[in-house]
């Protein structure tokens, strides 16, 4: 447990000097401001996972939500402070079972919901 602390500690540390060391217009091409790039090193590392699955729930593929790159950070942000991972991680096995979940819980529905209706009608 605590070499896995430290190894987490040494690659936020590490990124960030990288992100440091990036000029602007290289993080531009990566469709994130500097203070964007720092903050999604301190997500932990299953955050983006979540959202893509629930994306894929919505019958979102990772591609179309990273496509839109603030709304993606800000579905980020939204599931590393969401309060209910427990009933995340039962809504990811309840769908790989078959089952419809209810996904009322999730910060993000709303702007899952939007996007699975803006693709479909496209």
């Amino acid at each position: 447990m605590m070499m896995e602390r430290f190894m987490k500690l040494f690659r936020r540390s590490r990124d960030l000097h990288d992100i440091r060391a990036m000029s602007d217009r290289d993080l531009a091409d990566l469709g994130v401001t500097r203070a964007q790039a720092e903050a999604l090193t301190a997500l932990p590392d299953d955050v983006p996972g979540r959202v893509a699955a629930m994306g894929r729930v919505f019958g979102l593929s990772e591609d179309t939500l990273t496509r839109q790159r603030d709304l993606w950070n800000e579905m980020l942000h939204s599931c590393h402070h969401c309060q209910d991972l427990a009933t995340c991680e039962r809504t990811m096995v309840n769908r790989i079972t078959g089952e419809i979940p209810e996904v009322g819980f999730c910060p993000n529905a709303g702007a899952f919901a939007a996007l699975s209706d803006r693709y479909a009608s496209a």
